[in-house]
């Protein structure tokens, strides 16, 4: 479905609110749940590099994976301009607050976005084909949109509650599908994607 101008922010407005109103327990409820369910594919459990993030405004946190065992495999975004660089998680890491007063790594080694196995994507919303509503600053898209294609790529999974799904996301040409979308309840793999 196409995007008309106003589709995308309207569902974007819709799910803010939404996480805006969830207890903070029901956070950590589903941060727990979804981060056993991204540990149990295949893709994560032996990847060798994933790019994570850190959550803000109520969004999916993934706290449980980058303080566990595996840890050293994280990365986590920095915005530069307009592009995301994914920095080396580690223990100690100092954060500042980034431009859009997301927590962003202070120094650390960078890691080009083709040498990680997979992608966590944070959403707004999304649909069965996997196809997402993002933030709004196009910053996944136009890094995933930068890898070579053909070339073995990350899987690029998104992180989102299960209330997150619509029936169909409007699409600009743009936009980047995913390969899956983990959720506090499930899992759904896009149809031809790396997961499928």
């Amino acid at each position: 479905m196409p995007s008309p101008p106003d589709a995308k922010g309207r569902i974007r407005a819709d799910m803010r609110a939404r996480r805006a109103g969830l207890d903070p327990a029901a956070v950590a409820a589903a941060g727990v749940a979804a981060a056993g369910r991204l540990a149990s594919l295949p893709v994560i459990a032996g990847a060798r590099r994933v790019a994570a993030y850190r959550a803000v405004r109520g969004e999916i946190p993934l706290d449980a994976l980058l303080e566990g065992e595996r840890r050293r495999v994280f990365t986590l975004p920095r915005v530069v301009g307009d592009d995301l660089e994914f920095v080396a998680w580690s223990e100690g890491q100092s954060f500042v607050r980034g431009s859009f007063g997301i927590p962003e790594p202070a120094g650390g080694e960078v890691v080009g976005l083709e040498e990680h196995d997979a992608v966590l994507v944070p959403l707004t919303a999304f649909d069965g084909q996997c196809h997402r509503v993002g933030q709004g600053g196009g910053f996944y898209d136009r890094a995933l949109a930068s890898l070579v294609p053909g070339a073995d790529r990350p899987a690029a999974i998104g992180v989102a509650y299960s209330f997150q799904q619509v029936a169909e996301v409007p699409r600009d040409s743009w936009d980047v599908p995913l390969d899956a979308v983990v959720t506090d309840t499930g899992i759904v793999i896009a149809p031809g994607g790396l997961l499928a």
